[in-house]
């Protein structure tokens, strides 16, 4: 077997299957993947939640890490040998993305990663700081950006400042971890004390059990003294309101997710007042994604894997990223 391929929308139509491996081009790279890990939108994609736009049969999963085994005449800046990911938006290089530069998606629009390798354009993928594992490479195109996209290009977060972070999810763990190294503060939400309880051990200065607290955004507010700078929203319709209870005047909601509700039913008043800027996150370019290894490997921040998989075990992953339960990411690693 060479790659797991859907061939129509449902989790049990992701089967097993031989495909013939391209020759690569002068201007690109032929990557042996080591390593893959599991978003909500991979699964969304399998099960038609996301899209039904997907041309079958399809490669899945968007993140991997891998060596490179072969390289084109013409690539310059990457070497046999190099530990590398492929990019998330692959045509996405800088700035703000106006025209066709989220055209093309890893996992969607192209070749995912659940595959034992693949031929990339080199500017389609970037080398990894040698510190991290090929394992721990795979949690960044789209978590890992994801939360720095958030925290630092849209949320200018510096240290003293402080982050409100929902859930323990692949994005939220990034999210706690990237805002201590940049020396923020961090209030954590959860309906899991053991999960609050690890948070706490990774520097979380406050953790709300949201179950116990509903009106968890007044308690943010009140331990700041004034409202947190930047709330990484993952709920949606769900948590809006305690979001904007929780911010500052003039502070960044990052809106990631949708996992409470996706129709945001909430007054406009509060947003106003607080004259409060709300985000949409889609990811990130690759110039955001360089700057935020270079930081990673300046500050050794490695991220949180929950679990992983072997390369058979595929299947499992996708389901248990649907279950939920995970603290950090699911991760396939290709070795096991």
């Amino acid at each position: 077997m060479t790659a797991w391929q859907l061939n129509s929308f449902g989790l049990e139509n992701l089967k097993p299957a031989q495909i013939t491996q391209a020759e690569h081009k002068s201007d690109e790279v032929l990557i042996k993947f080591e390593a893959a890990s599991v978003n909500p939108r991979d699964y969304q994609i399998i099960e038609g939640l996301f899209t039904q736009n997907v041309n079958f049969p399809l490669t899945p999963l968007s993140d991997g890490a891998g060596v490179v085994v072969a390289a084109g005449d013409d690539v310059t800046g990457l070497e046999i040998g190099d530990t590398v990911t492929p990019l998330f938006f692959p045509n996405w290089k800088s700035g703000e993305a106006l025209f066709d530069e989220r055209k093309i998606s890893s996992g969607l629009e192209s070749e995912g990663v659940l595959r034992k390798s693949g031929v990339y354009n080199q500017n389609a993928v970037t080398k990894i700081p040698d510190y991290l594992t090929a394992c721990e490479a795979a949690c960044l195109p789209c978590a890992g950006l994801t939360a720095w996209t958030s925290l630092v290009p849209v949320g200018n977060i510096e240290p003293g400042n402080t982050v409100l972070v929902q859930g323990t999810g692949g994005v939220a763990i990034a999210a706690l971890q990237l805002s201590k190294a940049l020396g923020a503060r961090v209030i954590i939400i959860s309906s899991s004390d053991e999960k609050l309880a690890r948070a706490k051990n990774m520097g979380a200065d406050l953790c709300i059990n949201y179950l116990r607290q509903p009106n968890w955004g007044s308690e943010a507010f009140e331990f700041t003294g004034g409202g947190v700078d930047a709330v990484i929203e993952i709920g949606g319709a769900g948590t809006m309101e305690q979001s904007l209870n929780a911010i500052r005047h003039g502070g960044h909601i990052a809106v990631i997710g949708y996992m409470a509700g996706i129709q945001l039913d909430v007054t406009v008043f509060p947003l106003i007042i607080k004259c409060a800027n709300l985000h949409g996150i889609a990811t990130g370019n690759r110039d955001n994604y360089e700057q935020m290894l270079t930081f990673m490997a300046d500050h050794k921040v490695k991220p949180t894997i929950s679990r992983l998989y072997s390369y058979d075990e595929a299947p499992i992953a996708l389901g248990d990223i649907a279950k939920g339960g995970h603290f950090g990411k699911l991760v396939i690693d290709f070795a096991r």
